[in-house]
Order: C-alpha cells, then structure tokens, then sequence
C-alpha cells in the first residue's frame, strides 16, 4: 500500500510540476500571440478531435458555453480557429470549430519545443537509467488516458 502511495505521489509530482515547467519553458510562441492556458487546451482539444462544438468545449474544459463562446471568439480574431455552420445537424444555430493552418503550425512548434526540453532533461542519463525510465513510461503510456493505443502516441 505505502508503494501504491508512493507512487501515486511520484506521478502527480511529475504531472503537476513536470507539465507546468515544460509549459513555463516552451510557451514562447503561445506568449507571443497571447495565448492562454484554455485557448491551448481548445486547440488541443480540436487537433485530438477534428473540429469541436461550444457544448464538447465546454463539457470537456468544465465551462459555461458562454466561456467557450468568449474565448474562441478571441481565438478566431487571432485567426487559430475558424466557426462554420454544423451541417451534420437540422438546427441552424449548431456550430462546429475547426482549427486553421496557422493553429496547427503554432501546436506543432510547441510540440517540439516540448520534445526539445524533454531531450535536454533527459541528456545525461546514463545507460541504465535510460532503460529504467523507457520501462517507466511505456508503463505510464499504458495507463494513462491517450496512452500507447492512442494514435497521439508514435
């Protein structure tokens, strides 16, 4: 049980910590276009998905639709998304957000300035400790929501 603990302490230091010092580290070009942490989590959102309506915004980033409303505006004014009539639908007012090229380029550069800190992080370890930590996260991949069976993974 105190290793289960131990554990589960361990991921939360590496998820917590680890994902905000990456994000703090890497977010240059999400700085320049001054984009917060929700207007990432939609384009992210919409790259996984496709395309996304106000209501599955707002259900996964745990908003008021009003929120999502607000703030793809301001990502559409930043040219990141685009907001088409959803012709899957008969209601007129259903929507339907898609990310624009300029959004992919921008997840994309960020993507590699993970990779890149990542890579710096893990430059000095030692051949041991590289095999120990490749069987570490192929553990964590399978687990984890988007885990290895996910295609986000390669």
């Amino acid at each position: 049980m105190k290793r289960k603990n131990d554990i589960v302490h361990n991921l939360r230091d590496i998820y917590g910590y680890g994902y905000t010092r990456v994000f703090n580290d890497v977010t240059d070009s999400v700085a320049r276009l001054h984009i917060s942490k929700t207007q990432m989590d939609i384009i992210q959102y919409i790259y996984l998905n496709g395309h996304a309506t106000p209501s599955a915004l707002a259900l996964e980033l745990n908003v008021q639709r009003s929120a999502v409303t607000h703030t793809v505006k301001k990502l559409e004014r930043k040219k990141l998304v685009t907001v088409r009539q959803n012709e899957l639908t008969q209601d007129k007012r259903s929507k339907l957000i898609f990310m624009t090229k300029e959004a992919e380029t921008l997840l994309e550069e960020f993507m590699d300035n993970i990779l890149s800190k990542i890579r710096a992080d893990v430059s000095n370890l030692t051949t041991d400790e590289e095999k120990k930590l490749y069987e570490a996260t192929l553990t964590i991949l399978k687990y984890i929501p988007g885990g290895t069976q996910d295609e986000t993974h390669s």
